[in-house]
């Protein structure tokens, strides 16, 4: 279909509503009460918790633990020894993860040690490096405790302009706008009855 037939179209579809007595708005207009934005967390607030959850893997018998383990304390698994120093998790608000400062020590000979952050939601940048087990940051859960996160903001609704006489800034008045001057006329295009 060529754009001539589909300008045609679009007039002869134009003239239909106005016949059957459609109404055809140019612009749509906002009616209602503006609602305020909904109040979310800065993306650097996180909320302290009372108990990590921490799931190991035995990779020599391929058996899986889940270890909840209050912070301050140490829990014992086999060979290895997993101290949860704090756990921080992202308030509902945000996208979900949780943080552990874990120590973890194997104690056999040579047993390899780890002591840092561990992600929940991006567990390869705190690896436990060793041949033996495979631990990974599940969750946060338990008390809040320190640090708390701060009471959220409550946002003011938006004061919309009243619309009755108030007419739009003409094109040419908008700052860095590229409207052509009074007298020309702007080019023909499909939408408004042209071609091209």
């Amino acid at each position: 279909m060529s754009m001539k037939h589909f300008s045609r179209l679009a007039a002869l579809g134009g003239l239909i509503a106005a016949a059957s007595g459609w109404s055809v708005t140019p612009k749509a207009q906002a009616v209602g009460t503006p609602l305020a934005p909904p109040a979310v967390y800065a993306p650097g607030v996180w909320q302290g918790k009372g108990t990590a959850v921490v799931r190991v893997l035995d990779r020599l018998d391929a058996h899986v633990e889940v270890l909840t383990i209050p912070a301050g304390t140490t829990a014992h698994y086999k060979s290895l020894d997993l101290t949860a120093g704090r756990c921080l998790e992202r308030p509902k608000t945000l996208s979900p993860d949780a943080a552990g400062w874990l120590e973890l020590h194997d104690t056999h000979p040579d047993g390899a040690t780890f002591k840092g952050w561990m992600l929940a939601a991006e567990p390869g940048l705190g690896v436990f490096e060793s041949a033996v087990y495979d631990v990974r940051m599940v969750r946060c859960e338990g008390a809040d405790v320190a640090p708390m996160a701060p009471p959220l903001p409550t946002p003011a609704a938006p004061v919309l302009a009243p619309s009755g006489g108030d007419k739009p800034a003409s094109d040419a008045t908008r700052a860095g706008s590229s409207a052509p001057p009074a007298g020309d006329t702007p080019p023909a295009t499909p939408e408004s009855g042209g071609e091209y």
